[in-house]
């Protein structure tokens, strides 16, 4: 499940780690480009001997190591990189650390997984554990807080954190909502409500934004009550008691939204408590797709994406910056969805 980070209140502080200088670091003191660097230290027949010889001063001077992954296969050491999750055992997380292993194994690098169980002090003690055995790099999908870490060390995934680290990975959250509202929309509902886990954590806050964009797009009322934020952990037992409180309502929803596959299951279930049909009394769509959605009787209706493919990207950008520095502003980087249509909202 994506975006079950949550907010961790005061600032979290770990200490920062020593930096490896960097090929731009090498650039700057020999007043060459990054490329010009990179080649010169390879040795391309491309550059001049002045500035190759300029580039080798520069990274002596420095202690500058060119190329870690063939110092690591020569010394048979390995390098490490660091990957933090609130929870290893929801499928998101685990098809992200296995996308991002993927990269990391064929670069040469091996992974240390620490789940924190979406607790603050967890997280600060497992960021402080990885910076104290020097990793190279750390994937971070953070409960939210976290100040102080290595500028060109940590890539966030899931949870966006404006202007620290390398870069954001995270899904299209805010369009991947306006495309379940418009689709059920589309089958006539007027009366949509939404589903959701709290707005402390990125994933949260940008899928209802995302629902409250679509709905007055579509030029839809948000009815009172209609807007229902579980717990913390997005759970069904959240979801479940959400979906109870819009079924109590004066004029229930005829369609529902949730922010995720287990606030759906608990909803779906809510509604089966209370003898309704889904999608015969209340269509429902998922922004995530259960590993098992097909399954499901009636198979629910949600967004198909490539969790893998976010634990790539995330592993290929803090590769990069080790190979290559850091400059200027953390890069944004946004993994599309795209709709799964099954039975759960009214589709034959």
């Amino acid at each position: 499940m994506a975006g079950s980070g949550q907010s961790a209140g005061a600032a979290t502080t770990v200490p920062a780690r020593a930096q490896h200088p960097t090929l731009v670091d090498v650039a700057r003191q020999a007043n060459v480009s990054a490329s010009t660097a990179s080649r010169a230290l390879q040795d391309s027949p491309r550059i001049s001997e002045p500035t190759k010889r300029r580039v080798r001063a520069a990274a002596r001077k420095l202690g500058y190591e060119p190329n870690r992954i063939a110092r690591s296969l020569r010394t048979r050491s390995a390098n490490f990189v660091g990957i933090v999750v609130p929870d290893i055992g929801i499928g998101f997380y685990s098809r992200v650390v296995k996308g991002a292993g993927d990269v990391l194994e064929k670069a040469g690098y091996q992974m240390l997984v620490m789940s924190t169980e979406r607790e603050a002090e967890r997280e600060r003690k497992a960021l402080r554990t990885l910076l104290e055995h020097r990793v190279d790099g750390i994937l971070l999908a953070t409960s939210g807080g976290v100040t102080n870490l290595p500028r060109g060390l940590v890539v966030f995934f899931d949870n966006i954190v404006p202007d620290v680290g390398v870069a954001n990975v995270a899904l299209a959250n805010r369009a991947g909502m306006g495309l379940l509202v418009e689709h059920l929309a589309g089958h006539g509902h007027e009366r949509i409500a939404y589903i959701g886990g709290p707005v402390s954590s990125t994933s949260g806050e940008e899928r209802l934004d995302g629902f409250r964009r679509s709905i007055a797009r579509l030029g839809l009322a948000e009815l009172p009550g209609s807007t229902q934020i579980g717990d913390a952990v997005w759970s069904s037992a959240s979801g479940a008691e959400a979906m109870r409180r819009l079924l109590e309502l004066p004029t229930p929803p005829t369609a529902v939204v949730a922010a995720s596959d287990t606030l759906a299951l608990g909803a779906m279930q809510a509604c089966r408590d209370a003898g309704l049909r889904v999608p015969a009394d209340v269509a429902l769509a998922s922004f995530d797709d259960p590993a098992f959605g097909e399954l499901l009787d009636p198979p629910i209706t949600a967004l198909a994406r490539n969790d893998r493919r976010l634990g790539e990207l995330a592993a290929s950008l803090v590769l990069h910056a080790l190979e290559v520095g850091v400059d200027g502003p953390p890069s944004e980087v946004r993994v599309p969805v795209e709709l799964a249509v099954r039975r759960s909202c009214g589709c034959p």
